[in-house]
């Protein structure tokens, strides 16, 4: 069954990766490294061999992105690899009906203050577009607290309707609104199931 999901987001790492150069990028995966202990970077794609190989445990992030893009990766498409890896928490959870966007939002287009994800990644997309770059939108939007509030109000309004999700569920988004609220370097990511 599709349907749309909800992400918390890192926005704040995010646009530190959509402005980065190459030794930016380096840096950032090593503290990353160094806090998680283990490896960002774990293997590239060999296009001659056609296959991915793994890097060594004890080579250098520098090397290692250095290898990456001597085998044709361009740097925006690393950069949204990481913006996946390191800014959208790994966990996430499917909105009911009545928490959608048609039911939760009296917008036709975005809600008020949300943004498009390809608004969003602009800064990489107009510098380096590429064949998938040129598609249209994902349906992916970094939401405001208000947002979530709207999706809230929607989801308790419709309680004794919701098929989907659980108390626990609102419990986390009502979490994740009020940590949202507290540092706008997070935001919710709500991506439509098309």
């Amino acid at each position: 069954m599709g349907t749309d999901y909800l992400k918390l987001f890192d926005k704040r790492t995010a646009q530190i990766i959509l402005q980065a150069d190459e030794f930016d990028l380096v840096t950032l995966v090593d503290f990353w490294t160094r806090r998680e202990n283990a490896a960002i970077w774990k293997e590239y794609w060999h296009p001659e061999e056609n296959r991915f190989v793994d890097f060594a445990p004890a080579t250098s992030n520098i090397e290692r992105l250095q290898t990456i893009m001597g085998h044709g990766i361009r740097l925006h498409e690393i950069k949204k690899e990481l913006l996946r890896v390191l800014c959208t928490m790994e966990g996430f959870f499917y909105l009911d009906y009545w928490g959608c966007w048609v039911e939760a939002f009296a917008f036709p287009d975005a809600p008020p203050g949300a943004i498009l994800w390809e608004d969003f990644i602009a800064p990489i997309q107009a510098r380096n577009p590429g064949p998938d770059d040129l598609m249209g939108s994902s349906g992916t939007y970094l939401l405001t607290p208000e947002n979530i509030a709207s999706i809230l109000r929607s989801l308790e309004e419709h309680k004794h309707e919701l098929t989907i999700m659980k108390q626990s569920d609102i419990d986390k988004l009502k979490g994740w609104q009020a940590f949202c609220k507290k540092d706008y370097g997070f935001c919710t990511i709500y991506q439509m199931d098309f």
